[in-house]
């Protein structure tokens, strides 16, 4: 299995172009632009044309960093991604917390087992 997360954007090219510069890569689209596929690994985003945005559910997108969140964060502002980060702490760790153009939350992670280990 792949995982993977719908998303309803209400302009499906501004949503890919920023999941792109988060670091997406573009899978396929369909030829009207009202559907988008990307990936990261074996993450899977489809991206659905929607007239609005739909409140968020009960399951948060999210991620476990890679490399520490301030070079993270600093690479996602220069990128236009994130225009004012904010690491937060957190039980786990830390939190590093983006908005899509729809002002969907995505999490990336930086855990601390020390904390809850």
């Amino acid at each position: 299995m792949r995982p993977n997360v719908l998303i309803y954007a209400t302009d499906v090219n501004r949503s890919r172009d920023w999941y792109e510069r988060v670091g997406f890569r573009l899978r396929r689209v369909n030829r009207n632009g009202g559907w988008a596929e990307l990936e990261w690994g074996e993450f899977l985003l489809y991206l659905h044309g929607a007239a609005a945005a739909r409140p968020p559910g009960f399951a948060l997108p999210g991620f476990e960093a890679q490399e520490p969140l301030e070079l993270l964060a600093a690479r996602l502002t220069s990128a236009g991604v994130l225009p004012d980060p904010e690491i937060l702490d957190e039980g786990f760790g830390r939190v590093l917390k983006l908005r899509d153009p729809d002002g969907y939350q995505l999490d990336i992670v930086e855990h601390d087992p020390e904390l809850y280990a």
